[in-house]
């Protein structure tokens, strides 16, 4: 509540100082460190405060998704296997509440050893070689692809986005404020341009959380929540979910990066899961004809 409270006082309070700015920003000329500021500030708060569209979450998606694949090359090397994943990827997203998004959702495999999976807000779901070779049924590769598409659905991603908007609001406001009330000249600053590039600080802020420190935990159970339910929805064996995380836990903590750093602890997750699991009423069909589908078509 004081989170919510201390938010609205700050939208209220910007937005003030915006229509004031507005009223004096035509005097300052374009060259003075003050009104670029004042400028920047009023972009800011229009950025902080507009809807993010499925539109401008696909673009930043794909900015994010590139700049994955300048850390991670993509794997080429089995473009059936990279059928399969999608083909599952497919199945999963029919049965889930944003079946279609702007440009669809397409999942790739990285070259890499590291066991990590990881997706954008625009519909980019990524899989690690790693991953892939330590998974021994469809059914846990598609617990990992669930947990990705929760992560879309639930839009855990948008809310890094919206969150680096209003830090980077915060800190254009404090130091136009500043500006307004001294010489700027005295007081020696300067206006970077990485300042002033809000979209990039966003798909930046994004990169390094799912990258490097991971959503915060409540985040990552939510996903496994509704990803266990997406897997009950298509027919897939929930309980795989659990397959898929001991695995992790097994091969995992004696490897670098990846899950091992940007995810809670498995045994951790492993505990969230069984109490899920005991409220649902599971479904799953025959897993036969899934597991020799996994075996034609894994690396």
């Amino acid at each position: 509540m004081k989170k919510i409270l201390f938010k609205s006082l700050l939208i209220i309070s910007l937005l003030s100082f915006t229509s004031c700015a507005s009223l004096f920003i035509d005097s300052i000329t374009s060259s003075d460190a003050t009104g670029l500021a004042v400028s920047e500030t009023i972009k800011s708060i229009s950025k902080a405060t507009e809807e993010i569209t499925i539109e401008n979450e696909y673009y930043i998606g794909r900015s994010t998704a590139a700049a994955i694949l300048k850390k991670y090359p993509l794997y080429t090397g089995s473009p059936k296997t990279t059928l399969y994943l999608n083909h599952i990827c497919s199945s999963i997203v029919l049965n889930s509440s944003s079946p279609e998004i702007f440009k669809g959702y397409y999942v790739a495999i990285l070259d890499t050893n590291e066991i990590t999976a990881m997706s954008t807000p625009g519909g980019h779901i990524f899989v690690s070689r790693g991953l892939l070779n330590c998974t021994t049924s469809e059914d846990a590769l598609a617990a990992v692809i669930a947990h990705e598409i929760a992560h879309i659905e639930l839009k855990h991603s948008v809310g890094v986005i919206k969150s680096s908007r209003w830090t980077d609001v915060g800190t254009k406001s404090v130091a136009a404020i500043g500006m307004l009330t001294s010489d700027a000249y005295d007081l020696g600053l300067n206006v970077s341009k990485e300042d002033l590039q809000s979209f990039y600080a966003a798909t930046d802020n994004l990169v390094g959380t799912l990258v490097t420190s991971g959503y915060a935990k409540s985040q990552e159970y939510e996903a496994d929540k509704r990803a266990l339910e997406l897997m009950n929805n298509t027919g897939y064996d929930a309980n795989s979910m659990i397959e898929m995380l001991e695995m992790i836990d097994k091969t995992g903590s004696a490897s670098k990066g990846g899950w091992n750093e940007t995810h809670p602890k498995p045994q951790d997750r492993i505990y969230e899961v069984k109490k899920q699991l005991k409220k649902m009423e599971l479904s799953a069909s025959d897993k036969s004809i899934r597991q020799a589908r996994f075996e034609k078509n894994k690396l």
